[in-house]
């Protein structure tokens, strides 16, 4: 595994932001042979900022490609998973490759996923808020009806 985060301040200079994200699973110590990668990259523009790339063949993209004249490979793709808020978070990966057999967990593993995991989410949430108080509201409003 190969992972890259950056961080800045976020606009009002408050909280510590990730500006752009990498988490990269290869089949060697290396890291020349990748299996996939999760990319995020705030603001990006010519495609989705959070998204996952799989290195591979696929007949059927290759039967897409015959009839396309902008062919690419399936790592060429970039896969929406989550955009900039409920993007995966490094616990998700780790369940990933426990659950389907790329690596082995530690005993306990699944409590520590679950409790990291809810750390992110609340994170994410609180920050989902402070940038939509409008819809905080909203649903308050709706718990008084």
């Amino acid at each position: 595994m190969n992972l890259s985060f950056q961080v800045r301040l976020d606009d009002e200079a408050d909280f510590l932001t990730v500006h752009s994200s990498y988490c990269g699973i290869f089949t060697d110590e290396a890291l020349e042979t990748c299996l996939l990668h999760w990319d995020y990259e705030r603001e990006k523009d010519k495609y989705t900022s959070a998204h996952v790339q799989v290195y591979g063949t696929s007949p059927a993209l290759e039967a897409l490609n015959r009839n396309n004249d902008h062919k690419r490979s399936l790592d060429k793709l970039h896969i929406p998973v989550g955009g900039r808020r409920f993007r995966p978070c490094i616990e998700d990966v780790i369940e990933f490759l426990i659950t389907e057999r790329l690596a082995d967990g530690r005993e306990g593993w699944e409590k520590r996923v679950e409790e990291g995991r809810n750390r992110y989410r609340r994170g994410q949430l609180l920050a989902a808020m402070r940038r939509n108080p409008d819809v905080v509201e909203e649903y308050l409003e709706s718990r008084r009806e």
